[in-house]
């Protein structure tokens, strides 16, 4: 399937609810490894009620994103991946948009993590004759409030759109 998004750089910048301790009560958080992974200050979220399923589950290709973040040799940035192997569960939803998972990240590391993602979408974008569509959403937890960072459209514009909108420092 082709996705027909004729977005080029559509960023929404939202107030947002979310934390990491509520992630850390969610059923699908694996309770086993809980120690190890609330030290990351990057999760990669499934989306959860994603049309008729039942579990949560990822867009295609995040454990190939997952593996990208875990090979950063930095010590600032640890990320992680807030479900168990065994509930792992993964689907394809466009060919020419990449749906990277929901991202709750600490404030202090964002840079790091936009960075981050920026190279792993010009790997991406190399060797393709098409335009590549990227969509991210990002939750920014500063101490006691948090931003949700959409952005919907061309790949190559990813960085200079979420770094043109500079309202996440605020």
């Amino acid at each position: 399937m082709i996705h027909d998004s004729e977005k080029v750089n559509e960023l929404v910048i939202t107030e947002s609810d979310l934390n990491f301790e509520k992630i850390y009560n969610k059923p699908y958080f694996p309770k086993k490894y809980e120690e190890d992974l609330k030290r990351a200050n990057l999760l990669l979220l499934p989306y959860e009620g994603f049309r008729n399923f039942d579990s949560p589950v990822f867009p295609e290709q995040t454990m190939e994103f997952y593996k990208f973040i875990k090979d950063y040799e930095g010590d600032k940035l640890v990320g992680e991946i807030s479900i168990s192997d065994e509930d792992y569960a993964e689907l394809e939803l466009h060919a020419d948009l990449i749906n990277l998972a929901d991202m709750i990240v600490n404030d202090a590391v964002l840079p790091i993590a936009i960075g981050l993602i920026t190279n792993y979408l010009d790997r991406k974008i190399q060797g393709r004759k098409t335009k590549l569509k990227v969509k991210v959403k990002l939750t920014v937890v500063d101490r006691d409030k948090s931003k949700s960072i959409s952005y919907e459209g061309d790949a190559d514009k990813f960085e200079e759109t979420i770094k043109a909108a500079n309202q996440f420092n605020n």
